[in-house]
This record gives C-alpha cells, sequence and structure tokens, in this order.
C-alpha cells in the first residue's frame, strides 16, 4: 500500500541527500574538471545501481522501445545536456545567479506537464510553487554580485532550466505508462548519460579521462576519494532514486518543485557547520516551507 504522500516525501529526501553531498563535494577539496567529474560520478553510480537490482532481484521491466528510448532520452537531455549546462554556467556567472535561473525549473514543468502529459496540479499547487520559488529565488539572491549581464552564462542556465525541466517530463511519461520501478528508471537514465559523456568527452577533450593529474587531482584533499564516493553514493545513487519514485508518486511539477528546495536544506546544514544565517535567509526559508506546506493540503 503507498503511504500518504509518498512521492512529495520522496522528492523532499531527495533534496535533503543532494544538499548533504554537495557539502560533500566541496570538502573534496579537488581541481579537477567539471566534466571529469561527471564522467565519474556516472559511471560509480552506474555501478551501485545495477549491484542493487542484482541484490534486490529487481526483474528488468517490460517497456516498448519507445518506452525505452523516452527513459534514455531523459537521462541525456536532464543529465548530460543539462549537467554540462549547469557547470558551465556556474563558471560564467556564479552558483547564485545560476541558481537564480534554474528556479525557472518548476513553472517550465509545471507547463510542460500540462502541455504534453495533460497534468492539473490545482490552484493551491500553483500557488505553492510560486511561494516556493519565490523564497529560493529570495535567499539565492542575497549576496548576488553586481556586474554586467554575462549573457552566455545566463543562455546556459536557462538551458540548464529547460533540460532538468524536460527530462523530468520525459522521465515521468514513462513512470507513469508503465510498471518500471524507480530504481530501473534510475539506472536506465544514468546508463544513457553516462554513454553519451563517456562516448563525446574523448573526442571534444582528448586525453583529458587518461590523465594522472586530472585522477590524482580528486585525492589533494584529506580522504578525497573516500569523499567523493560517499557524495556519489547520496546525491547521485539515492538521490536520482527517490527522485524517480517522486516521479512514479506525484505530479512531475510538485516533484521538481519540492527538489527545489535543497539550496534550503544547505542554509541549514550551513548553521550547523557554525556558519552564520542572515535575518533574509531566514525570511525566505519560512516562505518556502509555506510552499511546500501547500503540497501536502
Amino acid at each position: 500500500m503507498t503511504l500518504p504522500f509518498a512521492g512529495e516525501v520522496a522528492a523532499l529526501a531527495a533534496a535533503f541527500i543532494w544538499s548533504v553531498a554537495t557539502f560533500l563535494y566541496t570538502r573534496t577539496g579537488n581541481r579537477a574538471p567539471a566534466v571529469f567529474l561527471n564522467l565519474v560520478k556516472g559511471a560509480i553510480a552506474v555501478a551501485m545501481l545495477a549491484a542493487t537490482i542484482l541484490v534486490l532481484g529487481d526483474a528488468a521491466p517490460d517497456l516498448t522501445p519507445s518506452q525505452w528510448l523516452w527513459l534514455a532520452g531523459s537521462g541525456v537531455v536532464g543529465i548530460s545536456i543539462g549537467d554540462s549546462a549547469y557547470f558551465s554556467a556556474i563558471k560564467r556567472i556564479g552558483p547564485s545567479q545560476t541558481l537564480l535561473i534554474e528556479s525557472l525549473a518548476p513553472p517550465l514543468t509545471g507547463v510542460l506537464g500540462m502541455c504534453l502529459l495533460g497534468e492539473s496540479i490545482g490552484m493551491a499547487g500553483w500557488l505553492g510553487i510560486l511561494l516556493t520559488v519565490s523564497g529560493i529565488l529570495w535567499v539565492v539572491t542575497e549576496h548576488r554580485p553586481r556586474q554586467r549581464p554575462n549573457l552566455p552564462g545566463l543562455a546556459f542556465a536557462a538551458l540548464a532550466a529547460l533540460c532538468q525541466a524536460l527530462g523530468m517530463i520525459l522521465s515521468r511519461q514513462v513512470m507513469v505508462t508503465s510498471e518500471v520501478t524507480p530504481l530501473w528508471a534510475a539506472l536506465v537514465r544514468l546508463g544513457a548519460a553516462s554513454l553519451v559523456l563517456w562516448a563525446v568527452i574523448p573526442v571534444i577533450r582528448p586525453g583529458l579521462v587518461l590523465s594522472r593529474e586530472t585522477w590524482r587531482a580528486v585525492g589533494t584533499a584529506r580522504h578525497g576519494w573516500m569523499l567523493f564516493t560517499l557524495a556519489v553514493f547520496l546525491g547521485t545513487f539515492l538521490g536520482i532514486w527517490l527522485q524517480q519514485a517522486s516521479l512514479k508518486l506525484t505530479s512531475a511539477a510538485v516533484a521538481q518543485t519540492l527538489i527545489s528546495v535543497s539550496p534550503l536544506f544547505a542554509l541549514g546544514l550551513a548553521r550547523l557547520g557554525g556558519h552564520p544565517v542572515s535575518r533574509r535567509s531566514v525570511v525566505g526559508a519560512l516562505v518556502t516551507l509555506c510552499g511546500v506546506a501547500l503540497f501536502f493540503r
């Protein structure tokens, strides 16, 4: 029997886990290129998912060729292209402005869900999206640097938000029309994304994967590879698994919006770590929590 609000709880759990993983990634202190980390992260997570499927005896889903392509395409769009655009945006405009633009993902997911899947989340759901996004924007724009607009950076951030929303919709299309489990959906998405990255990166960045300096860069910090692997286990293995579970049990717009509260969980973790939290951040967190509460109405 499905627990009440299981999809919403799964989305919030994914948001929390991703915030913890973010702190672990920053503590690795590595200097490896982001695209290399994306490659290794995907390979480790795919191995974890495959091992879990074997241990649990989760049988392969009976999907049509088009459904396999929908899942694989969602991974390529949302993970391969979306994450690459996200990293490119961070390099050009920084994390604050990138998160600001990526907050477009929840309403984009809602609009795409209505247009492509015929979903309807009601007035309370849209109000929840508005409050949640407003609270996040209020927090992440607090320390936005005053500088001239970087149009390429803004374009990459907008592309990341669009890919994230479209990836959710493509995956949701299969989750609600088949018996595929969240575990298998996560494996197919990550596997397809990893295959594309491993095929493309050696062409555009020759020698990157085989470079000893690149591999050693991850271990510059104490226990660097151990922390990195733990971050992959939490943020990619468990995070993607929970994300797919939320898509199975609630609408794409609700799942995407609740997952987007990850920066606010990071705010709480920063406070526990001894970092000061401003009044503006607290207000933003309260507004976001009000938006989240509407989804459990």
